[in-house]
This record gives C-alpha cells, sequence and structure tokens, in this order.
C-alpha cells in the first residue's frame, strides 16, 4: 500500500539521517520501525497488563506459582 505523509522540517531531517546512517535502506523503512516501536509501547500501556502489575503490586508477598500466574493471565484478558 502507499501512502503519503507530511513532515515538519525537523522529522523529515531525522528521517533521512536514520537512512544515511546507513541503518535503514530507505525512509518508509525508518517509518515502519518507527511504528513497530509505537505498537509495542500501546501494548506495554494497556488497561489489562496494568490491571495486572497493580494486583501484584497491592497483593500480600507469596511465592507465585503456575496457578498464580494463570490466575493474573486470566484477570487481566478479561478486563481488554
Amino acid at each position: 500500500m502507499k501512502m503519503e505523509i507530511v513532515l515538519t522540517k525537523e522529522l523529515e531531517q531525522y528521517v533521512k539521517a536514520k537512512v544515511r546512517s546507513g541503518r535503514y535502506a530507505d525512509e518508509s523503512e525508518v517509518v515502519r520501525e518507527a511504528l513497530r516501536s509505537l505498537e509495542q509501547r500501546e501494548d506495554w500501556e494497556s488497561p489489562a497488563l496494568e490491571a495486572a502489575l497493580l494486583e501484584g503490586v497491592r497483593s500480600p508477598h507469596r511465592p507465585y506459582t503456575k496457578t498464580t500466574l494463570n490466575r493474573i493471565r486470566n484477570n487481566a484478558r478479561s478486563r481488554k
């Protein structure tokens, strides 16, 4: 799919510098990597993950067993 986007001058220069560095083959590759990073960050910011972390912080300390981890996963999935 072809898509046209408009960048600020600063972002355009940033993208071009990334290509010049040799790490990326072209501008599209830089944008794809940026979008993958955004997607990953959003995954880490998910309400289900936050709920699971809060449950762990608020719970009294106890050794984690497979049953405990499964319960946390199931609770997180049900809150999506």
